[in-house]
């Protein structure tokens, strides 16, 4: 998409990234072309089970058509919501419910209360029971299977004794360059180095941040997580699952600022486990942004806990826990 008008104000700017989420995610003719490709492969490979990420809404649709059992990786199950006048409609289930209606299948592996895929077989979860504490109920199809971070490697950047600090925004709202600069900035006020990951599919930002860099920053298109993370001090992001599991079984202290979707959720249990902070996008100005960032790099309360959190997450087991988990169904 293109990149963000640098004219809006911080709300539409907010109401913008939500519509660009939903537009991305549940696109009706490129979900339903995902579908039938998706269904030519389960015609050739006739799998035993179908795996999804939480966002392939191809997936769950093939599954329901093929009567497979099916496994979301990558969110928990919840219980239906109690009907309730107060509860608010999803900005995505319009979407869903026309996916279905084209797709010709009553939804069985969907959440409509949400907007998202749900199996009544088997979730998997690589977080902690302990970070859902804003659940108060969650499905007994939902294992938790924690992570555990690779061995660290060395790095290869110039010295430099100040605290690293990674700036992101992953894929989709990669084209943000107000987001990227504040960041920047706010990291060497607060007296860190800031590494600024713009992605693959942002190459006019990239090109617009090293023709006029901010100040020291070290510009990459794509990090290794696996290399960078244990060197890190702290990480600015919008709230991806990855990116903030990455960041929490590698103990670092984090700031998300969500753009859309269950990013929202991620930033609350960020404040929550006071691990860092969540931020709205409106709120992430140059007023405000050094004064969080210098919070995280240097007030010992958020390293300790973001250290306790990956120590819980890594006696869960892991993938292999979830690959257990998987052939259990199956047996």
């Amino acid at each position: 998409m293109p990149p963000l008008d640098p004219r809006l104000s911080p709300r539409q700017r907010e109401i913008e990234r939500i519509r660009r989420a939903i537009t991305v995610w549940l696109h009706p003719q490129r979900v339903l072309a995902a579908t039938t490709a998706l269904a030519q492969i389960v015609d050739d490979f006739h799998p035993d089970v179908l795996l999804i990420e939480p966002f392939a809404a191809a997936g769950a649709i093939v599954a329901e058509k093929y009567d497979l059992p099916l496994v979301v990786i990558g969110r928990p199950a919840q219980l239906p919501k109690p009907n309730h006048p107060r509860h608010l409609p999803n900005p995505a289930t319009p979407f869903v419910e026309q996916l279905l209606d084209a797709a010709h299948i009553a939804g069985r592996y969907w959440d409509l209360d949400r907007g998202t895929p749900r199996s009544p077989q088997l979730h998997i979860d690589f977080f902690c029971r302990e970070w859902y504490a804003d659940l108060k109920k969650i499905a007994s199809q939902t294992i938790f299977c924690g992570g555990i971070p690779g061995a660290a490697t060395p790095l290869d950047l110039p010295p430099d004794p100040r605290p690293l600090l990674m700036v992101t925004l992953g894929t989709t709202f990669a084209n943000d360059e107000s987001f990227f600069r504040i960041a920047a900035e706010s990291s060497l006020l607060s007296v860190a180095r800031p590494i600024l990951v713009t992605g693959r599919r942002a190459q006019k930002l990239l090109d617009h941040l090293q023709e006029a860099p901010p100040g020291p920053a070290i510009l990459r298109e794509w990090v290794s997580y696996d290399k960078l993370f244990p060197h890190l001090a702290g990480i600015v992001h919008h709230g991806g699952v990855g990116t903030t599991h990455a960041a929490l079984i590698h103990g670092i202290p984090q700031v998300v600022v969500p753009h859309a979707g269950d990013q929202y959720p991620q930033a609350a249990r960020i404040t929550q486990a006071k691990v860092g902070y969540g931020i709205r996008s409106k709120d992430f100005t140059m007023d405000n942004a050094p004064l969080i960032l210098a919070d995280i790099l240097w007030d010992p309360e958020f390293r300790a806990n973001a250290k306790r959190m990956a120590e819980a997450m890594s006696q869960l087991g892991g993938y292999k826990r979830a690959a257990d988990a998987i052939e259990a169904l199956h047996s």
